[in-house]
């Protein structure tokens, strides 16, 4: 009974999310989060970050839920990221007679639609973004498992399991050896639930020890 009580209010307070004035989303946000236990885990903020057009992984946590984030964006599960960060999916053209957005941005008055292509941007899972980073529309994939140093300007794609840092952001090492990065991408523990996670931590911090013979 308490389950569904708990789903029902879920369900009332994302409908009450859109139909009330922006004002008032802070106040329902406070609400769910309080009731579903903190952002990591709530299915209801989902939903509504779904709605806005970027999806956010179970376990995930930090800036992806800041209002900076722009649509067409997707956050693998567990991963950690920063407040700070800024995510851009377009450049102003260079190839008109001005780069102004009143030619591609109908808040400037004269187009009626977005002209700009805004491709997706794909972040994989247990990806790790530091505070201050940027990522360019250059960017369409990070992979799984990556590390962005704090204040790295990202203008290209990232390779899993590699620490990129710097501006432009650069390898500048990686996280395990070939063998247990295969292990891990096998092991695809970034599905688990987080009690099912807890119960089989011993065994994937075992595929650390892995060496290849």
């Amino acid at each position: 009974m308490k389950i569904y009580i708990k789903d029902l209010l879920s369900k009332i307070l994302f409908r009450l999310y859109f139909a009330f004035p922006r004002k008032l989303n802070k106040l329902i946000v406070f609400f769910i989060l309080k009731m579903e236990g903190g952002p990591m885990y709530s299915t209801t903020i989902r939903k509504i970050y779904k709605e806005k057009g970027i999806e956010i992984g179970y376990g995930t946590y930090g800036g992806c839920f800041s209002s900076s984030i722009p649509s067409n964006v997707s956050f693998g599960n567990y991963c950690s990221v920063a407040q700070n960060i800024r995510i851009f999916r377009a450049n102003h053209p260079k190839d008109l007679f001005t780069t102004h957005p009143i030619l591609y941005n109908p808040v400037a008055g004269y187009v009626k639609n977005d002209k700009l292509v805004r491709p997706h941007l794909k972040i994989g899972h247990d990806v790790w973004i530091g505070e201050w980073s940027i990522i360019l529309p250059s960017v369409s994939f990070i992979g799984n498992g990556a590390i962005i140093g704090a204040g790295s300007v990202v203008t290209k794609n990232v390779v899993p399991y590699t620490i990129v840092a710097g501006n432009p952001a650069k390898i500048i090492g990686l996280r395990f050896n070939n063998d247990v990065i295969e292990k891990l991408e096998k092991s695809q523990w970034w599905d688990l639930s987080k009690n099912e996670l807890i119960l089989r931590i011993n065994e994937f911090r075992e595929i650390l020890n892995t060496r290849r013979k």
